[in-house]
């Protein structure tokens, strides 16, 4: 991740992402967690909404900064999915893609990119064993909605990149042409 002035982390340095970039709106802590956490564990399915204008104006610069052609949420595993009823990273796409103008609403497509590994909470792993949790957990289900296209990944929290460098190798080897990354909070 770039710091001010363009210069990289050292953690960056030593083993880059595979996405051409990352936006985050907001930092992670205080009543942002608790109001993620309602949602994701608590159900709170209607959070969605306002947290997800917060998305509004980097999904708008991402468009400026080269078309997005398609929007893609993080995906939950199946289970996980039956388990909670829906997936938050989707929810706060759709949430933000309302609200804006139809010239720079990309596609959203949720089901391009499917989580094939049931990867336990990874929430206080290290970045090593993220990786190695994550690796191959992820499968492209329609490889021709993704050849030679821009892509938008969305999720709710970028902690280590982890899960968004996993997916972001799996959308790039599919054929996407480019793939950056968007969440509403960034742990810090």
């Amino acid at each position: 991740m770039p710091f001010e002035g363009g210069a990289r982390c050292p953690g960056c340095l030593r083993s880059p992402f595979p996405f051409a970039g990352a936006f985050a709106a907001l930092a992670y802590g205080a009543a942002l967690t608790q109001a993620l956490l309602s949602l994701k564990h608590g159900g709170h399915r209607e959070l969605a909404r306002p947290l997800g204008k917060y998305l509004v104006p980097l999904l708008v610069a991402a468009q400026g900064q080269g078309r997005v052609d398609v929007a893609c949420p993080v995906p939950l595993h199946a289970g996980r999915l039956r388990q909670r009823g829906f997936n938050q990273a989707l929810e706060l796409l759709r949430a933000a893609v309302r609200s804006v103008p139809a010239s720079l609403r990309p596609t959203v497509a949720c089901d391009v990119l499917d989580r094939v590994v049931d990867t336990p909470p990874l929430g206080h792993g290290t970045p090593a064993l993220r990786r190695k949790m994550l690796a191959g957990a992820f499968a492209v289900a329609r490889p021709n909605r993704l050849a030679g296209k821009r892509i938008l990944l969305v999720d709710d929290v970028m902690t280590t990149g982890a899960t968004l460098a996993e997916c972001s190798r799996t959308l790039l080897s599919a054929g996407a042409e480019k793939v950056r990354v968007l969440a509403l909070a960034r742990a810090l």
